[in-house]
């Protein structure tokens, strides 16, 4: 039997802005001179990406080199910062959506390009079951490294990543809706 899946997008779906431009605002907050210093840096990332040097992947890679000097707990608590403040930007129709929606799905999933570790525990918190994102070398490590493990989870990857995960878990579904 075909699990009835229901699958959203994060940003500008969910959470009505770009999640890792404002964690990178929060974390201007917290880090003020850190973060002016990372950004002159960056400024380089960006004009390589738009004379096609690098691509999407490797400047968002870059992007998230500021996290490499924070410890787990330092991060952590960046993230959870980041929520209390920001999680308030997800759209209000999405509570009551959801609820509809494990009434009508076996599972409701969450497929994004933002970084999982800044998403997962915040999107599980809120009742969806699963959480597909970009995942990171030191994901959930002691040590973060800024490069992506396997591909941008953007376009045709989200559709890998969903047949991977299906057919590891012997799971067979079927999409009725989705965001």
């Amino acid at each position: 039997m075909k699990k009835k899946v229901i699958v959203y997008d994060f940003d500008k779906t969910i959470y009505g802005g770009e999640s890792g431009t404002n964690f990178f605002q929060y974390y201007m907050k917290k880090y003020p001179l850190e973060a002016f210093l990372f950004s002159l840096s960056y400024i380089k990332e960006v004009i390589f990406y738009l004379v096609k040097i690098i691509d999407l992947k490797k400047l968002k890679e870059r992007f998230f080199v500021f996290l490499e000097k924070h410890s787990e707990e330092e991060r952590k608590n960046l993230i959870k910062g980041f929520w209390e403040e920001y999680g308030k930007m997800n759209y209000d129709w999405t509570k009551a959506e959801l609820a509809k929606n494990k009434q009508e799905s076996d599972m409701v999933i969450v497929s994004s390009a933002t970084p999982k570790f800044i998403i997962d525990d915040f999107l599980l918190s809120l009742g969806y079951d699963l959480v597909f994102g970009t995942e990171f070398e030191g994901d959930g490590q002691k040590k973060f490294i800024s490069k992506i493990k396997g591909e941008n989870n953007k376009g045709q990857e989200k559709v890998e990543k969903l047949n991977k995960w299906a057919k590891k878990n012997n799971i067979e579904y079927e999409i009725i809706k989705f965001y």
